[in-house]
């Protein structure tokens, strides 16, 4: 299943592509909050790209290699996973995207083309989005595809270095889903501080 955008197309992940992901994976900032050992070389992507495929097999991942068409050239990977048919809900993550390609648009566009295949084509009702507590650039991106935020899983998971991990959950149903819509203005991620921080009113306005 190969999934066209405007920019991108997501194609089923192949070991193929490795050569391409090579041009790009060595930027070690790319993999800051990677919850495996960052793949920044052949071996390292080689197992990261095994073990999505065998997660495929195995039933409870879709992965997909991020395709830029102008390019012609593989750019990054992002899955599907735990689509369940009976609940009709399904998950997106292990997304990683080439630096070169972080602020243009792709991400989104890759996010709606796989909200479109889970909705409309699968027949899905509830997505789910989840990242790590601290990463507020990917929080704020989740928030403006339309995600709720949901609240906060308390330490539920290790990262490949020993940290402790607490994930911010988020998800979009169905009915909520506004296909290639505008992204709001820049707003405080949900759950932060500043963003239950209480504004006071103006010298002269009485707060309520």
């Amino acid at each position: 299943m190969t999934l066209v955008g405007q920019r991108v197309s997501l194609v089923p992940l192949m070991l193929e592509h490795i050569a391409d992901f090579l041009r790009y994976s060595g930027d070690v900032n790319l993999w800051r909050w990677w919850l495996r050992p960052p793949p920044v070389d052949a071996d390292g992507m080689r197992r990261e790209v095994e073990l999505a495929l065998a997660q495929r097999d195995s039933g409870v991942r879709m992965p997909f290699s991020i395709f830029n068409q102008e390019k012609a050239e593989h750019i990054g990977s992002t899955s599907l996973w735990h689509v369940e048919r009976t609940y009709r809900s399904f998950e997106i993550g292990s997304t990683w995207l080439a630096t070169p390609f972080h602020g243009t648009g792709v991400n989104r566009e890759c996010k709606q083309l796989l909200l479109r295949y889970g909705f409309e084509e699968l027949g899905m009702n509830r997505a789910v989005l989840q990242t790590d507590e601290l990463n507020t650039r990917s929080r704020r991106a989740i928030e403006k595809l339309g995600f709720r935020f949901e609240g906060i899983m308390r330490e539920d998971k290790v990262t490949w270095n020993g940290r402790v991990r607490s994930s911010a959950l988020y998800s979009l149903l169905r009915n909520e889903w506004v296909p290639n819509q505008q992204p709001p203005p820049r707003m405080p991620v949900s759950g932060t501080p500043a963003a239950n921080a209480t504004v006071a009113p103006p010298p002269g306005i009485a707060g309520r």
